[in-house]
């Protein structure tokens, strides 16, 4: 395990370094020899369409509830669920139905809930980081009652290459986690390979992750869905496929329309590019010498081409904007942060929010970071903070720390 002095070190950097807009940990496949773009952009700000930083002008934000550090001591530990817990009950049929959306009067105004999302961890499935990712859900476990954390969600390429043993760290990491928060995974373009064939199951099949409602395919946790209380409202979490095929939107489509008035959460991988606009194939093609060319767009791997390969733009007309439900979007792959509100005709609005951090820095690393997402029901805020339990701070900039409108 690395000091906690080059730990600091390393945070300085990531301050004055410049932050690379590239993606996944690793090169798309090349077609036409091209190499990777270069760019990079300071303090992670989010690109326009221009490639131009966008100016951040937002205040500090602090949460309503904040972390209780590390060296705390036993007063943390002591709120830990046990594995029979009461909040290790989540599916459908533990959660009382609501008669009012769900939301308590605000004479009895609850305390904010948090959701945890884990971006990329590819980097700390193998040395000499590994210790990062059990870092990470050991954090959450410190601070799930200070917090309130419901849920952790992460977004995708758990691990680099797929083999046996970086999905062992990944599993050893995460299941720290068993008992005491729901989490919910969907594979990334790491986690595969070129023709979808993955060892996930092998790690976190449906059965080993009762908390699970259901699946597409039996046996299968690819796509997902479950029913998870964040704090007085019931939500649905869909979590979907790098490049979903066809089939998956059609079977996720459905899912959603059989359950119209519960917000949703939609994980997948790839959706949101580096300059807050989606994934769309119609951009620039697959043509790497345009000006505009989205790097790493999931048609560029090829994967079950003839079963349909769908974009964040795809994911978004086909899935998103027919289903007023939808609230909230997660996605990694590309290296930044960036975040897009959308609003449908109907007036309903969607929070979509990109968090990768994988080459911060211009390294193969990460430096631990992940997003805490608090959700204050009596503010009707969402409270967004970007944190390292490596480093033990904060990044600050517009880009990764921020609040939106609670838009239930």
């Amino acid at each position: 395990m690395l000091h906690h002095a080059r730990g600091l070190r390393a945070f300085l950097i990531v301050l004055l370094g410049l932050a690379s807009v590239a993606g996944c940990g690793g090169l798309e496949p090349k077609r036409d020899g091209a190499a990777r773009a270069d760019g990079r952009v300071s303090d992670l700000a989010p690109l326009g369409r221009d490639g131009l930083p966008q100016t951040n002008d937002s205040a500090p934000l602090h949460l309503d509830v904040v972390p209780v550090p590390p060296d705390a001591g036993s007063d943390v530990e002591s709120t830990f669920l046990d594995a029979e817990g009461a909040e290790a009950r989540i599916g459908a049929d533990a959660i009382p139905p609501a008669t009012d959306g769900g939301v308590t009067p605000e004479t009895a105004a609850p305390p904010p809930a948090t959701i945890v999302v884990l971006p990329d961890t590819q980097y700390y499935a193998f040395a000499p980081h590994t210790e990062v990712f059990a870092m990470q859900t050991n954090w959450i476990l410190d601070q799930k009652s200070t917090l309130n954390i419901q849920a952790v969600l992460h977004v995708g390429d758990i691990v680099d290459g797929g083999t046996p043993s970086q999905w062992a760290v990944a599993n050893s990491a995460m299941r720290l986690l068993d008992g005491h928060v729901p989490y919910f995974l969907v594979p990334g373009n790491h986690d595969v390979d070129d023709k979808r064939g993955t060892l996930i199951n092998d790690y976190f099949g449906p059965a080993s992750m009762p908390w699970v409602t259901s699946t597409m395919t039996s046996g299968q946790i690819e796509n997902n869905y479950a029913f998870v209380d964040i704090g007085p409202q019931k939500w649905l979490v869909l979590g979907l496929e790098f490049g979903p095929r066809d089939a998956v939107m059609t079977w996720a489509d459905a899912v959603l329309k059989a359950y119209p008035n519960t917000p949703a959460i939609i994980v997948t991988h790839a959706y949101l590019y580096g300059d807050g606009h989606r994934y769309d194939i119609n951009v620039s093609g697959l043509d790497k010498n345009q000006p505009n060319y989205q790097w790493y767009i999931p048609q560029a791997y090829g994967y079950t081409s003839s079963q349909g390969i769908n974009d964040g733009e795809m994911i978004w007309q086909k899935l998103i904007l027919p289903n007023a439900n939808v609230r909230l979007v997660f996605s990694g792959h590309v290296m930044s942060a960036a975040r897009l509100t959308s609003t449908r005709p109907d007036g309903s609005r969607v929070h979509q929010m990109l968090s990768d951090y994988q080459w911060l820095n211009n390294e193969n690393f990460g430096y631990g970071y992940l997003r805490v997402d608090q959700i204050n029901f009596a503010k009707k805020t969402i409270g967004v903070q970007t944190y390292s339990p490596y480093v033990g701070d904060y990044l600050t900039d517009d880009a990764n720390q921020f609040t939106l409108d609670l838009n239930l």
